[in-house]
């Protein structure tokens, strides 16, 4: 016998939401976001490398452990300026 279950379209995207989130941690989509180089963020925005390289250390600009500024984190300072 077949059980069947009444549910809203808005319940079916909050479980699909936390099924998301349980196989794909917020650490492992930021490893996917598109990220660039400090030359490649100074060219776009025009601004100097050691312009792009201070806002990095003043933490205005994220970074990958290995100093790549992600993409997310160049739009919201364009956003801000």
């Amino acid at each position: 016998m077949e059980t069947i279950i009444v549910t809203t379209e808005s319940d079916i995207e909050k479980i699909i939401e936390r099924i998301i989130d349980r196989k794909f941690p917020k650490s492992l989509i930021s490893e996917l976001e598109k990220t660039f180089s400090i030359n490649q963020t100074a060219k776009m925005l025009k601004r100097s490398h050691k312009k792009i390289s201070d806002l990095v250390a003043a933490g205005i600009l994220k970074t990958t452990p290995d100093k790549r500024i992600y993409e997310s984190s160049i739009i919201k300072y364009c956003q801000n300026k």
